[in-house]
């Protein structure tokens, strides 16, 4: 099982100083991969609540958040080997051609190491800050990762959709992964679980109990199987938002990375039996993690923790 971080790119420790850190002391540890997420507002008075806790609140850390793309653009720039991604973007909210031209420049750049998670977006507030409805949300991001990937295909591309459309075109150049940087599906609901299954080169997951999570790995495999994919070629990044604890926690609820050092070290064990392809740590919420020394001890015990094979 891989081995990934999440960069600090939200809250107090979003610094350019302390990304330069976590990348290289990541990628001299032998980490695999760094991952950011996307977040484009925190709103007031909310319409939709929070579904990543049990109060439907965004954390405070939230409120300050560097963009995902430029910070991954930006690491790649100081790394030589380790995968870079994000978990994930919200795909209804970009113009694809845009966004597959930015991806593919990003992947030449970093020579071939981008991992692209989309997801839906569950935010009303920030749909609407977007311009973009949320309840065609589903629609739309369907045929933005379609259009994405004849973008990425063989010239001349074209796309015809509802939302979307582009006649014949050279649009160049292309990503160097071929045919393209795996696309990861972020999904909780059944619909959005065969989405990935279907369209998709992998499945990422968070926020839920490790079982649950292993289940919805499941339902995305079983989903490719059903329309005559090969399920062993699917990817699946698990992230791991560390809320640490001094008690335990009741298993049956907590989510997973919740909990404390053995109750973390349970969950990698579980995953790693189960299958899971790759998990990340992200920290963005751990008090003692908000700083230079923070992050530093949370990267050596993760590595630690997962390099001889998930004991606490």
């Amino acid at each position: 099982m891989k081995l990934g971080f999440a960069l600090p790119h939200q809250g107090p420790v979003a610094t350019r100083e302390n990304m330069r850190l976590v990348a290289t002391e990541a990628e001299a540890m032998g980490y695999d991969s760094l991952w950011t997420n996307e977040r484009l507002l925190v709103p007031v008075d909310a319409k939709t609540p929070y579904p990543g806790n049990a109060e439907g609140v965004l954390d405070e850390e939230y409120k300050t958040h560097l963009d995902h793309l430029t910070c991954m653009t930006y690491v790649s720039a100081i790394t030589e080997r380790v995968r870079l991604g994000v978990s994930v973007i919200n795909i209804p909210w970009y113009n694809p051609v845009l966004l597959a031209k930015r991806l593919a420049a990003m992947d030449v750049l970093s020579e071939g190491r981008i991992t692209v998670g989309v997801g839906l977006a569950w935010s009303e507030d920030e749909c609407d800050a977007a311009n973009v409805s949320f309840r065609e949300r589903g629609r739309i991001g369907e045929e933005a990762i379609e259009c994405m990937l004849a973008v990425w295909g063989p010239d001349p591309v074209e796309y015809h959709g509802k939302y979307f459309d582009l006649q014949p075109a050279y649009v160049g150049p292309k990503p160097v992964q071929k045919p393209h940087p795996p696309i990861i599906v972020g999904a909780f609901v059944p619909k959005a679980l065969d989405r990935a299954g279907r369209l998709a080169d992998g499945f990422t997951g968070c926020c839920a109990p490790v079982d649950a999570l292993i289940s919805m790995m499941g339902s995305v495999r079983s989903a490719a199987a059903e329309r005559g994919r090969d399920p062993d070629r699917l990817l699946t990044v698990m992230r791991c938002l560390v809320n640490r604890t001094d008690e335990r926690l009741d298993d049956a609820t907590r989510a997973v990375a919740h909990g404390t050092w053995e109750q973390i070290a349970e969950d990698v064990r579980k995953m790693d039996d189960a299958g899971v392809g790759e998990i990340f740590f992200d920290v963005a919420f751990q008090k003692d993690a908000q700083s230079r020394d923070g992050l530093l001890r949370y990267l050596e015990r993760f590595r630690e923790m997962v390099g001889a094979g998930a004991t606490a």
